[in-house]
This record gives structure tokens, sequence and C-alpha cells, in this order.
């Protein structure tokens, strides 16, 4: 395991990563990993190395794993993330996927961790592709388990179970068997028990790697249309929300569709969204085609997809801002990804505002339901005001309101103003929006 040592090192210089964090179940594969990536720390003093174990409490063995971890973190300083679950048997393999993964990503955004490892081995990828040949699926899952997806990296996915544990007996290592690992009701342990006793000949294995070779080339294609096509559907773009085209979208089937909205929330927010279910996907598709506006659902659980008229947001939440008052009219306020300012007077009377009102104790802050504004002639919903000028259901959000010290609202940047009966323009400033970083 030499060439691996040096392979996973040059991995985390090429990308400068020096903290990272290990997927641990006390199992031999996970053993064998930590064990090689202590072994690159001695080469890399600078790296940072922390874990995550999961106890199901699911076997008689569940604890003594779970000690074990301990046992290890204590004796090498390293910080330990533990996750207690207790799940039902229906689904296991499924839910226990779906908890622990939620968590992994939970960890990797709180901690910035450079990276998460985890211990699949060459055995875990035949596995897998037989049962997505067994389950007819698509050839996006036809790709199996990746080396490098998202937020995790698969160092030992080259790696036969032999050689795991010929090296695990030849470091004199401890780990923990999983009792579960015999029991035949898991369709994967099923799947391992056929493959063991040579119920398929090593030509249809090297079928399923021909087929996981074209599925990896057929995404690489789509990654690559996608990524040239940028000008077609990329209509805004931040650190916290995309807005696409949804004409770009319908051009789409419904798995080309899961895809690109994989491969956005990916590319935007760092989080897989292919591990959503079936029937959430269908959902999800639903509402891009046929959702009316302002429809949202969960992506993963942090990314929220949002219908709005002629397009799609993907967002995640934001912190929410506080209520700025306005103490100097001088100042440039910063709301969100907006800068507003006070301004000598322009054209657009929607911007005009008394400043008797403005010096009684003024301040910027969020639209909230049943806002509303006079107007000379009626008082408008402040939503109302918002459809007309076809501002999204997720800008709405975080547009920037003045309110007078009791809380009615002044104006609406660039949208409207209140009417104030004392009107001279010569006792008003202009508040405007200077501009939109979004």
């Amino acid at each position: 395991m030499k060439s691996k040592v040096i392979e996973i090192n040059k991995y985390f210089l090429d990308n400068k990563i020096n903290s990272m964090l290990l997927s641990i179940s006390g199992g031999v594969d996970s053993i064998v990993l930590l064990d090689i990536l202590l072994k690159v720390k001695q080469i890399n003093k600078r790296l940072n190395i922390s874990l995550f174990h999961t106890n199901y409490n699911f076997h008689n063995k569940s604890n003594h794993a779970e000690l074990l971890c301990k046992e290890i973190a204590s004796k090498y300083n390293m910080k330990l993330h533990l996750l207690s679950a207790k799940l039902e048997d229906n689904n296991f393999e499924h839910n226990a996927r779906i908890i622990r993964y939620d968590k992994l990503i939970k960890l990797i955004n709180n901690y910035k961790y450079g990276i998460s490892l985890t211990a699949h081995t060459y055995d875990d990828q035949i596995e897998t592709l037989l049962m997505k040949d067994i389950d007819n699926a698509n050839w996006i899952s036809r790709q199996g388990i990746r080396n490098l997806n998202n937020s995790v990296y698969r160092p030992l996915l080259n790696v036969n179970k032999n050689e795991i544990y010929n090296y695990a007996k030849l470091n004199n290592l401890e780990w923990v068997e999983d009792e579960t690992n015999n029991d035949l009701s898991f369709k994967r342990n099923k799947v391992r028990y056929l493959i063991n006793k040579n119920r398929y000949r090593s030509s249809y294995f090297n079928y399923l790697q021909e087929l996981k070779k074209y599925s990896d080339k057929k995404y690489l294609e789509y990654l690559n249309k996608f990524e040239i096509n940028k000008e077609n559907y990329l209509l805004r773009k931040s650190k916290y929300f995309v807005e696409l085209d949804i004409k770009f979208l319908n051009l789409f089937s419904s798995l080309e569709s899961k895809l690109f909205i994989n491969y956005i929330v990916l590319n935007t927010f760092k989080e897989d969204s292919l591990k959503i279910s079936k029937s959430h996907w269908s959902n999800i598709d639903t509402i891009i085609r046929y959702g009316r506006n302002g429809l949202s659902i969960n992506l993963t659980n942090r990314v929220l997809l949002q219908k709005e008229r002629s397009s799609i947001i993907i967002s995640i939440p934001r912190s929410i801002q506080d209520n700025i008052f306005i103490n100097d009219k001088n100042d440039i306020y910063n709301w969100y990804d907006s800068k507003i300012s006070f301004k000598s007077l322009d054209t657009n009377d929607n911007n005009i505002v008394s400043l008797k009102l403005i010096d009684n104790g003024s301040y910027i802050s969020h639209w909230e339901k049943g806002d509303k504004i006079k107007l000379k002639n009626s008082t408008k919903k402040i939503s109302d005001i918002f459809i007309d000028n076809k501002i999204s259901n997720y800008d709405k959000l975080y547009y920037p309101i003045l309110r007078s010290n009791n809380g009615n609202v002044i104006c609406v940047p660039n949208l409207a103003t209140m009417y104030y009966n004392e009107f001279d323009k010569s006792k008003c400033v202009s508040l405007q929006i200077l501009n939109r970083g979004d």
C-alpha cells in the first residue's frame, strides 16, 4: 500500500487540503484507511484528521465498534463526531445511508473540512454495479460508486478485500466485524454471498465495468454540455442562489433534468441532490414542468428549489439580517446584496421620500405579509406591487423596505413611495438601490 500513501498525499497536496473527515465504522476497511492516513500524516505534518462514526444500535457489536472508535480518537488525539440512530428494519440500508450522509454534509459545512473520506473498496463497487444491473437501473446509476463525488473522496475504490485483510493482519490492526454482514435479508449481503459462491462469471463483471465506463463517458459529455451552454440557462448566480431559465429545463427529459439539477447543486453549493428518492424526484420534476408560481420543494436538507414565472430558483438559507436604522443620510447602507443610498432628487417619483418621515426614526427592514403603502389615490399591498413589477417570490424576501418609526411603509425603492400631504420636493430626498449584487 506504499503507492496508496503516495497517491493520497499527492491528492491532498494538489488540492491544498489540510483537514479531512474520515467516516469510520470500526470495520476492517475504515480501520485500514485510517492507518494509511496516519502514514500520510507522517509525511505531511499539516494534515488534521477528524473521525465520524455512526452507531445504529443494530447488532451486539455496535457499542463495541463505537468504543473502538473512541479509543482510536483518544490515542491519536483526533476529534470524533458521533451519531447515534435507531432505525426500523424496513429499508434499513437506504435510511441508514440517508441519515449518515445528511449528518456528514452538515459536519463538513459546519467545521469547514476540506474533504471527507470513506473506505469503499473494489468489492463494494462490484456489488453496487451488480445490484444496479439486477434493478435495471438508468445509465446515471450505472456509474456505481465514484472515486470522487462532491466532497467525498474514496481512495480505496481500486483495492480489493483480500488486499485490505492482508494489510490489516500485516500491520496488526484491530477491527470489529459487523455481524449483519452475514444477514442475507439485506440486499447487498445477498449479492455479496452470490459473488462469493461464484454464481457469476468473471466475464459478467467485465461487462459491468464496461457499462460503468460507458456511463462515466456519457456523464462527462452531459456535464460538458451544461458547462458550454451556461449563457442559455443561467440568468443570475450568487453564493446563495442560482436562477435558471425554465425554457432550457423543459427541453430535457426527466432523467436529463435530474442530472442537470444535480450538476447545478453540486457546482453551486457543493451538495449532491441525487440522493433523493424516486418519488421525491417525481415531485421535483412535476414542479419544474407544471408547478404554479411560488411552489417550492426541498432538494436536500439545505437546498430549496422554487418555481417562478419563467425560471427556477435553487437556493440555500440565508442569515436573517437585522433592521437597519437610518442615522446618517450620507451613509451607504448594505442590505443583503443591495447597496442603498439617499441621494439628491432624480426623475423617478417612486424614490422620492419626505425628510420629515425619514428623520423621525425610519429604518430598513424585510417585507412582511399584509404590508401596505399609502399612494395618492389609494392604498396598495406591497405584494401586489411586487407582482406588478415581476419581483420573484425569492427576491421579495430580501427586498429592502423603508419604514417609519411606527412600522408603516414609507418607500419600496424603485417601485413605490408613500404619498405625503405636505409634499415639498425641497424637503425630500431620493432613496435608491445603487446596485443589486444578485
